[in-house]
């Protein structure tokens, strides 16, 4: 019995109140996880099917990876961005994907076609598994919050699409913690997080604001490293492809779309009904506040309610911002509750109640399927309100200020 006490946090109350915001908090997260398992049971059909074949695939966005590999190891990368040249070797019930990764991303994608789908399949569930434990463990939390953590954040849509952004979300948070102790890991891990740039767009600011500018300097060179191998391995040809595609038909559809699984302002402003060009320029000045904000961070909040903060406002931010990209927003409430361990009521429902849109997405899809876009523009207002609300907290209390750094090793042993 001692063993699972000193494995189940919420058992002890000092603990709730000094890791999760509150128990209120603490136990709505685990009926979100709970949920979830039942949801990942339903779909455990698909998310355990290993097709051997691109052309059996049914609902991976891995297919395209998959895809832009066989097609950059056949001499034919520039003709990824070809919408109908991309399709031809997609299965019929994935034939609206299309490629959208930045032609740097092609290098690390390159080894993927080298073995069958199957294989590379149980590969990124295994990857992916690692990184939803990998998230938590980083904010210093223990193994059951890990669990609760990889249980309760998108993760059916997560296992189900398979979109690689886990990977990146990941990465940025590595960097975040390491930016000045290992600037080298962490501005490397920032120049492949450049594959999905929407995630990250803040991260810059967050960096010149605590001066971190050998991890600038290093995922700079990163960037420009890979940049340079795709234009070695592929041609000039493919970064000529890739920039002519945003003029296309295809991708300006793509742009004005307001998909019912997107709860990005994009989006947002899409089901408003918002004139293209001045949708465009309302996300811009999005990140632009953005930035600002995450550069004029206040020095004097501990690091991990700065991290935490940096991370929910990306959310915000995002261009495109799906319910697999969900641990970006989680990871920046687990990062804010390691500095500001106890939450007003209010602000603990409000926050699990975001928290857990994935689940609701998941009941409304199977019972008020007409629903999904109104639930979308709310689910956008949720997730800008969990930053305006740790915001109000700041302001009217003092953060805890003894928690150690979490770049040191003693963090990461204490398991809180």
């Amino acid at each position: 019995m001692s063993s699972a006490r000193s494995l189940l946090p919420f058992w002890n109350s000092k603990t709730v109140r000094n890791t999760l915001g509150g128990p209120a908090f603490l136990w709505l997260m685990i009926i979100s996880a709970l949920g979830t398992l039942q949801g990942l049971w339903t779909v455990r059909s698909a998310v355990f099917e290993f097709p051997q074949t691109l052309k059996d695939a049914r609902v991976e966005d891995l297919s395209a990876f998959h895809r832009a590999s066989e097609m950059a190891n056949s001499g034919s990368a520039a003709n990824v961005y070809d919408p109908a040249l991309f399709r031809e070797g997609l299965s019929d019930r994935l034939s609206d994907l299309i490629f959208l990764n930045p032609p740097h991303a092609l290098p690390l994608f390159h080894v993927f076609s080298w073995t069958d789908f199957a294989t590379l399949k149980i590969i990124i569930l295994g990857m992916t598994l690692i990184a939803l434990f990998a998230i938590p463990r980083l904010a210093g939390f223990n193994l059951a919050v890990s669990a609760l953590f990889a249980a309760s954040v998108g993760t059916v849509q997560i296992l189900l699409r398979l979109n690689l952004s886990i990977f990146i979300i990941t990465l940025i948070v590595f960097a975040l913690v390491h930016a000045k102790q290992r600037p080298i890991l962490a501005g490397l891990s920032l120049a492949v997080a450049t594959i999905k740039p929407q995630y990250g767009l803040l991260v810059p600011f967050f960096l010149i604001g605590i001066g971190a500018w050998r991890c600038i300097g290093w995922a700079t060179l990163g960037t420009l490293l890979l940049a340079g191998l795709s234009f070695v391995l592929y041609g000039p040809g493919v970064f000529v492809s890739y920039t002519s595609s945003f003029t296309t038909p295809l991708y300006q559809a793509y742009a004005l779309t307001a998909l019912e699984w997107d709860t990005s302002l994009r989006s947002f402003l899409g089901r408003m009904n918002v004139d293209m060009g001045l949708r465009a320029a309302l996300v811009f000045t999005a990140i632009i506040l953005g930035a600002i904000c995450a550069l004029r961070l206040p020095a004097g909040l501990p690091c991990e309610l700065r991290i935490g903060l940096v991370l929910l406002l990306s959310a915000v931010v995002a261009p495109s911002f799906l319910y697999y990209s969900w641990p970006l927003f989680a990871a920046g409430v687990l990062f804010v509750a390691r500095a500001l361990p106890d939450w007003p009521m209010e602000l603990q429902f409000l926050t699990c109640l975001t928290w857990m849109q994935p689940f609701v997405y998941l009941l409304l899809l199977s019972i008020w399927p007409s629903t999904l876009g109104t639930h979308a523009t709310s689910v956008f207002l949720l997730v800008t309100a969990v930053p305006a609300g740790f915001y109000l907290l700041i302001r009217y209390r003092q953060p805890r200020k003894a928690l150690a750094s979490l770049s040191t090793p003693e963090t990461v042993r204490s398991g809180a």
